[in-house]
């Protein structure tokens, strides 16, 4: 298919969503069907990915879907799915040999997407790799900013909303300063008007104090590492990459329980439950952290003395290797863990050996069944976030469609470490996306040492979302709760933190 004939079906998709015509949309992602069969350069490939996800995105809106809040909208999943097919493939393009703009909507469109659902820990991420590339982009600036707002009204701490109610208020002026498209000018200019009625925020000032990465040369080395990927479970890693933000103080918030339900005393078991998953997730980074430095160094002694063969193939046996895939099934599992804690917090009462975070959600645990009745009617923007990360994998069997087009792969990738036979080739000598596409692979399967690397920490970062949303999710419905309680009906137990000096 050439240029002219790709403009030619843009222009008629344009003119189909402009007219609110399904029909017609409908019938263009047919065409982009066929065309995507033609043996095509890979940028018409990402250019038909995203004039299909347009096309979603146009039919959702024609349905007034675009502002509900239906927990599931196929529409939107095709969306995203093809916005992130989109962009797999512009990854793979330099950006110096791409003169257009086309990665940069289609990041900005997917961020938009993923924030609708209440994702908006990861939208930040994707506007924030628009803006490094691109700063003056404006629409990433402003829906960026708008964000902002939405997440510091998530928050239970008093002092992160104030620093990100006044990022949201500089983001949109400056958005509306670079200009953006006329329907979004009016409800940002309304939306800044709004923010100035909380405060002045041209008069704000927070001074970031500057505090310790760590003592040693390792520590520092290990916190910005964390920093620079987005890791620290704190809301300040979704702003900066500076030392305010290099520690793990998000917990589990505040909750009401009535005296007859305590346990003698003791806090809600929901803080165990947390605090396990966080120990989990820091102890799974440290370990991907300790693999990565160690493959820079030579031989570990463990690895001396070890009587392997060579099988003439370019894979290799490292301790650190191992120690990456511990960190990829030590991240993995925590989402089943994180399905525990809704259990228990929204009392949906599955039974242990039914609890799984992708079925979690349901009715006796079966998507067939419907949204359980805790979650039909609620309006828990971060609840429905963590909700949507479950349709990241692959579901019972494999019957549902993930959102993610790698699923299959993470779900290769865990299956094989925990049951099988994972290959870990040098990424330099083996192409091995070739090699596992040229053949099939029951018992083992092929992947780079860099793969493996890049999948656990893509595997991380998507936890560390879900345990922000979680902890946000359950501050969401305690918030409702308090609102209608007497305060004078409320007492309050004072919890202690664990020393760091000393791990009870």
């Amino acid at each position: 298919m050439d240029d002219s004939l790709l403009d030619d079906l843009a222009k008629l998709i344009d003119d189909a969503m402009d007219a609110s015509d399904g029909y017609a949309i409908r019938k263009h992602l047919g065409s982009l069907e066929d065309a995507s069969r033609h043996n095509l350069t890979i940028f018409k490939q990402a250019k038909i990915e995203f004039f299909k996800a347009n096309c979603y995105s146009a039919l959702r809106q024609i349905q007034d879907r675009h502002q509900s809040w239906d927990w599931d909208d196929p529409d939107l999943e095709n969306e995203i799915y093809h916005l992130r097919l989109s962009r797999n493939i512009l990854l793979d393009i330099p950006i110096t040999s791409d003169r257009t703009d086309l990665r940069y909507r289609v990041s900005t469109n997917l961020a938009n997407a993923l924030n609708h659902v209440g994702r908006f820990s990861e939208a930040i991420e994707l506007w924030d790799e628009v803006l490094k590339e691109f700063p003056d982009y404006a629409m990433s600036v402003g829906n960026r900013g708008f964000a902002f707002l939405w997440y510091a009204k998530c928050l239970y701490d008093p002092g992160h909303q104030e620093i990100f109610l006044n990022e949201s208020y500089h983001s949109i002026k400056l958005a509306l300063e670079l200009g953006v498209e006329e329907h979004a000018s009016l409800g940002m200019q309304q939306w800044l008007e709004h923010l100035l009625e909380l405060h002045d925020w041209e008069s704000f000032q927070f001074h970031r104090k500057k505090e310790s990465r760590g003592k040693s040369k390792r520590e520092k080395a290990y916190r910005t590492w964390c920093l620079d990927h987005r890791l620290f479970l704190n809301p300040l890693n979704d702003l900066w990459k500076e030392d305010i933000a290099a520690n793990d103080v998000f917990t589990f918030p505040s909750t009401i329980i009535k005296i007859e339900n305590s346990r003698r005393g003791a806090p809600p078991e929901g803080y165990g439950i947390y605090n396990q998953l966080k120990q989990e997730y820091v102890s799974a980074r440290y370990m991907l952290f300790d693999a990565i430095t160690e493959s820079r160094k030579g031989v570990h002694f463990s690895d001396k003395r070890v009587k392997l063969y060579d099988m003439l193939d370019f894979r290799e046996y490292r301790l650190w290797i191992e120690k990456a895939k511990m960190a990829f099934m030590g991240a993995h599992a925590i989402f089943d863990k994180i399905a525990y804690l809704v259990n228990e917090y929204w009392e949906l009462k599955l039974p242990a050996r039914s609890i799984k975070f992708k079925s979690c959600w349901f009715k006796n645990g079966r998507s067939s069944n419907g949204l359980a009745a805790a979650f039909e009617t609620s309006e828990n923007w971060p609840l429905r976030g963590l909700y949507w990360i479950s349709k990241e994998f692959i579901g019972e069997k494999g019957r549902e469609s993930p959102l993610q087009p790698d699923a299959w792969h993470i779900s290769e990738i865990r299956n094989h470490i925990a049951h099988k036979y994972l290959k870990v080739f040098d990424h330099i000598l083996v192409d091995t996306k070739q090699w596992r596409n040229a053949s099939g692979h029951e018992w083992e399967y092929p992947i780079s040492d860099q793969e493996l690397i890049d999948q656990t920490l893509k595997l991380l970062g998507l936890v560390r979302s879900a345990l922000i949303y979680v902890s946000l999710a359950v501050y969401d419905e305690e918030s409702r709760k308090r609102a209608a309680i007497d305060d004078d009906l409320l007492g309050d137990m004072q919890l202690f933190e664990v020393d760091d000096n000393y791990r009870l």
